[in-house]
């Protein structure tokens, strides 16, 4: 799935970000040999800054989201994949990115960074009108940009502590910080104020689905032992949002990342 975000780093970023945070991500192990694990999460230079005490209970339940999404979601999304057409998987995903966009800007209220509120309520109010509730991205034409954030990185920013990795069932890889932010964030969101059971359900599967689908030629990023890329990609992602950590980035990729900008530009993405 193409995002609308205009430039090469927040493509990156996003994707990884979905990645990273479905309730579960890839099929069983017995399926593949996803080969030895060879990425720089996996030196012995990094295991210290992904400690993992709750590691036994975290891979029980990583296991139980893995059987899930093999003989639940994944198929779901297959289907789904099948049978929508590639211009209203795009319409479905940016009206879900719109809805992000607002509870960004509420976010970025409690951060107290205020550019980031103009930019993501700009965004939200233009494309809720002109973009016609949200089905078009008009925002990224007029150069309003995009600034997700959540509510656990507003704790991060209150100096709230991350606390151990956690994985949840269904919701995947978290920490003591995201996951404390689950229930308040959903505040937030549109579906908490959705009066009909039906209506919100079925709101919420939709979202679901549409974002396993939109990953499915993802998975075969994850090399070697998966719940240790996982946990690891994760917290590191985590903690580069936050400010806690610097980026795992190279410099070639950088510039490729400028480049792709610049080509998106000339070409009026």
């Amino acid at each position: 799935m193409r995002r609308h975000l205009s430039t090469g780093v927040a493509v990156r970023y996003l994707f990884l970000s979905l990645l990273l945070s479905l309730p579960v991500l890839v099929m069983g192990a017995e399926d593949e040999d996803w080969g030895e694990a060879t990425t720089v999460f996996d030196t012995p230079e990094s295991q210290s800054q992904y400690d993992d005490p709750w590691e036994d209970f975290n891979r029980k339940v990583f296991a139980f989201n893995e059987t899930l999404d093999k003989y639940a979601l994944k198929p779901t999304a297959k289907g789904y994949r099948k049978v929508t057409p590639q211009w209203m998987d795009d319409t479905i995903t940016r009206f879900y990115e719109n809805l992000r966009d607002f509870r960004s800007g509420l976010n970025s209220v409690l951060q107290w960074r205020w550019g980031h509120v103009g930019q993501n309520w700009g965004r939200f109010a233009v494309n809720s009108t002109l973009g016609i509730g949200g089905l078009f991205d008009v925002a990224s034409k007029v150069n309003l940009e995009k600034h997700d954030t959540d509510l656990a990185l507003t704790f991060a920013r209150w100096g709230i502590p991350e606390g151990n990795y956690l994985v949840l069932p269904f919701f995947g890889p978290s920490t003591g910080r995201d996951a404390a932010a689950i229930i308040p964030e959903d505040f937030m969101r549109l579906r908490h104020y959705i009066d009909h059971d039906l209506t919100r359900h079925s709101f919420t599967a939709v979202y679901v689905v549409d974002l396993r689908a939109d990953l499915l030629d993802l998975e075969r990023n994850i090399v070697g032992d998966r719940y240790t890329f996982i946990r690891n990609a994760y917290l590191q992602r985590r903690r580069f949002e936050s400010g806690d950590r610097p980026s795992l980035r190279f410099p070639e990729i950088e510039q490729r990342d400028r480049e792709l900008e610049e080509e998106y530009e000339e070409e009026g993405w």
